[in-house]
């Protein structure tokens, strides 16, 4: 579970105080483009759509909740496996003006499994014994609202930077022999943005996208490299490879890492 998980308590007050600072943020700027004063040339295409799918495996998800005495530190991975399992991802980016886009992003990750503990383990109020099947289930789900700048742009090559705000929606349950346990997490996550675009040939790309924050108490990444064909000025294919890692090491700790090879296809208009 990425970035650091506040208290229940302070948790929606924590959150809308980053929703209200990107808002004061980005509505300056988005007004101020799309204003006609600011004379900056428009896109020949407003706005993009991304479908992506691919495979995922889990490399590491660790958990420990609550991170203390009362809690056991277990590896998800030793239930679900390493997988592969299906995944999915939809992008849709409006570019405002020719320097100024707007993307949101929809990215569900989910796992379930079967399987048993080597030690009792402790999780969230509930206790599992060695050798007997454990059911589990994984999810963390993120939504996310950037803004880049085209701060660099030459025949070839293209660098955009900005920030984001990550919302993710997590949940993680044990169930054995009647007994349950789950914790959830909503929160939110500013993290910083860029991308770098250089045309490697007609028709053909090579993208790194990057969306990232390291913290005292805890990071969250999520950096992708691919390469894209465009089918025609309209439609485009991409394939390439992504890392999402991170986790929280405060009252819980919960520290995972995915890789991913993705395909998607996208259309401009």
């Amino acid at each position: 579970m990425m970035g650091p998980i506040p208290s229940p308590k302070h948790q929606l007050t924590g959150r809308f105080r980053g929703i209200r600072v990107l808002i004061c943020a980005v509505v300056p700027i988005l007004v101020s483009t799309i204003s006609p004063a600011a004379g900056a040339s428009l896109p020949d295409h407003r706005f993009s759509l991304e479908f992506e799918t691919g495979a995922v495996w889990q490399s590491r998800n660790q958990i420990h909740i609550p991170d203390s005495s009362a809690g056991t530190r277990f590896a998800l991975t030793d239930i679900q496996g390493n997988g592969p399992d299906a995944q999915r991802r939809v992008e849709l980016t409006w570019n405002m003006a020719h320097r100024h886009s707007v993307r949101f992003v929809y990215a569900p990750l989910a796992f379930s499994g079967t399987g048993t503990f080597e030690m009792p383990v402790r999780f969230a109020g509930g206790s599992f014994t060695p050798g007997t099947a454990v059911d589990s289930e994984y999810k963390f789900d993120s939504y996310r609202l950037s803004y880049r700048y085209l701060l660099h742009e030459s025949e070839h090559w293209r660098w955009r930077i900005g920030a984001t705000a990550f919302i993710r929606d997590a949940r993680v349950e044990l169930r054995q022999q009647g007994v349950v346990a789950s914790d959830s997490n909503v929160g939110f996550v500013p993290l910083l943005s860029a991308s770098l675009e250089y045309d490697v040939a007609p028709r053909w790309t090579a993208l790194l996208d990057f969306d990232g924050l390291v913290s005292t108490q805890g990071r969250a990444i999520d950096a992708a490299a691919k390469i894209r064909y465009d089918l025609s000025d309209t439609w485009y294919l991409t394939a390439g490879y992504r890392v999402f890692e991170g986790g929280v090491d405060n009252d819980r700790y919960a520290f995972g890492w995915y890789n991913f090879a993705l395909a998607s296809l996208g259309v401009r208009f």
